[in-house]
């Protein structure tokens, strides 16, 4: 008989691992996204253990899905196989438990499922996210080394997307000064994208948290760097963008942060620079702050009675120990 719950991974992880691969083979075998097959899962849940193998009941879901069942089973063991590469401590989040975050259940498209590798305690912390070009000047590397000391000193944990540029930066800063930082991915926990950040999305694994909205079964798409925006904006209280080109990636991202009705912070010095529009629109958006130092922002973003207590390191996360990580060596 088939066990669904995998020997060696984590409680959280066996809590919802059948339900996901139930879900994801769905998904799988219909073609068709999570807004079309979560109301058929949810019917089909009024009728069958939906956290039992789907091996138990095939034919349910496949009437539902209108499929063979024979193509279900298929699909099932390919997807299995798939859930199987996660590591053992790694977590899968259902939409309605404790540990997951209140800000992003309450978006119209949240995931059912979000999968986590690191500290889950950091989901529940003040979290600010840090963006930003691909290919930062000086300045902007600059800039963003020193936002992410200011929000990590007090105590906030810094989140990004991992991307080359401004993301990396502030992530490994993050790792050299023994502060927590979360890698928002766009691809399964599973892979990692770009080639370049292998590294450093181990050691954010290791030492903070890495979240995908994508199962291991997922094929990765442009576009899921978008779904990947949209939940880091959803899991932070603010966004800061350090620099950016007109239509950048970053400038959608705080795009969807003044949708949530998230803070965003940008540099006067941006503001200033006349050769891109993007700085004088956004600073026209109610939600919008303008500073001149990095030093400002966590005084802005929070109120010192809220940070105080709030600046020791945690546990595990001690400065030093990421030595052999280079901000400036050819990976970010």
């Amino acid at each position: 008989m088939e066990s669904n719950t995998p020997s060696g991974f984590s409680p959280v992880f066996h809590l919802n691992f059948q339900e996901a691969v139930n879900y994801e083979t769905m998904i799988c075998c219909s073609g068709r996204g999570e807004k079309a097959i979560e109301p058929l899962f949810e019917s089909l849940g009024t009728a069958i253990d939906l956290t039992q193998p789907l091996t138990a009941r095939p034919n349910a879901y496949a009437k539902v899905l209108d499929k063979p069942a024979a193509t279900l089973l298929e699909t099932y063991c390919r997807v299995h196989a798939r859930f199987l590469r996660l590591e053992p401590s790694d977590c899968i989040v259902k939409r309605g438990d404790i540990l997951y975050p209140a800000s992003v259940a309450k978006e119209a498209d949240s995931p059912r499922f979000i999968y986590a590798r690191g500290d889950l305690s950091l989901l529940s912390r003040r979290i600010v996210c840090v963006v930003g070009t691909r290919n930062p000047s000086d300045e902007g590397k600059q800039y963003a080394q020193l936002t992410a000391r200011a929000l990590g000193a007090k105590g906030v944990v810094v989140a990004s997307g991992l991307a080359l540029g401004i993301d990396g930066i502030a992530h490994l800063t993050c790792l050299a000064q023994g502060f927590p930082t979360i890698a928002v991915i766009g691809t399964p926990l599973t892979e990692s994208y770009p080639a370049q950040h292998v590294s450093i999305q181990r050691e954010i694994g290791r030492k903070g948290l890495l979240v995908s909205r994508f199962s291991p079964a997922a094929v990765t798409q442009k576009w899921f760097f978008l779904l990947r925006n949209h939940l880091m904006s959803s899991l932070s209280v603010a966004s800061v963008i350090v620099e950016d080109r007109d239509g950048g990636g970053a400038v959608n991202q705080v795009g969807y942060a003044l949708k949530q009705g998230r803070t965003v912070v940008l540099f006067k010095h941006v503001l200033e620079n006349r050769s891109i529009l993007w700085p004088r629109r956004l600073a026209r958006e109610n939600g919008s702050v303008v500073v001149e130092k990095t030093s400002e922002i966590p005084e802005v973003l929070f109120p010192r009675k809220a940070l105080e207590g709030k600046g020791k390191t945690p546990a595990g996360l001690s400065g030093g120990e990421v030595d052999q990580l280079s901000l400036f060596d050819g990976q970010i």
